[in-house]
């Protein structure tokens, strides 16, 4: 229940802040800013596991990869943090209405890792691990099913109004992608 708790607090104070800055400097794109933060943090949770396969030498001389593999859940829950605010910030700002079909199959990439990510936040803790078992393993590998909608999604709806940003979060995006790809190759080659 703590971890809940815990998460739910998380989330709240991330929010406040979040609407606070956005309403002190409303000319700036926060909500762009916080979805290339979610996309950091995101990398920084699926990261190490790709070392670990590709560069195993690598992986064991650096203690960051290590660090970094036992704190992802946290590193997990603030990603789904900064991916709700940005997914707050942006319905606020176009006044987008999800009762609207039309709208959710407009916004189904960011609907649908929104979803994932919320699943994944509610199980990172460890009743979860010990109530699902094996199931747990299962629903955290929708994790990486996020690496192939995160870049249709930043593609779609960067589309013809990149930002600075934009480029960044295109090519971290796609990199994650094929060194995922690349992981299971040499995962299914290993067997």
């Amino acid at each position: 229940m703590n971890g809940i708790l815990g998460l739910v607090t998380l989330v709240f104070i991330n929010y406040i802040f979040s609407v606070t800055v956005f309403f002190l400097i409303p000319y700036i794109d926060y909500a762009n800013i916080i979805g290339v933060l979610s996309l950091i943090y995101y990398s920084l949770t699926i990261i190490p596991t790709i070392i670990k396969t590709l560069f195993p030498n690598f992986y064991k001389q650096q203690y960051i990869w290590k660090s970094l593999m036992k704190n992802r859940r946290y590193t997990g829950v603030t990603a789904f943090c900064f991916a709700w605010n940005h997914a707050a910030l942006l319905i606020w700002q176009k006044s987008l209405n999800f009762l609207d079909f039309n709208t959710c199959l407009q916004y189904f990439q960011g609907l649908s890792s929104i979803i994932i990510f919320t699943i994944l936040a509610i199980t990172s803790n460890d009743e979860s691990v010990r109530k699902l078992k094996k199931n747990w393993k299962k629903i955290h590998n929708l994790t990486y099913l996020c690496l192939f909608i995160l870049p249709w999604h930043i593609l779609d709806k960067m589309f013809g109004r990149w930002s600075y940003l934009t480029p960044f979060a295109v090519i971290l995006s796609i990199s994650l992608s094929l060194l995922f790809v690349t992981r299971k190759i040499i995962e299914i080659k290993e067997q």
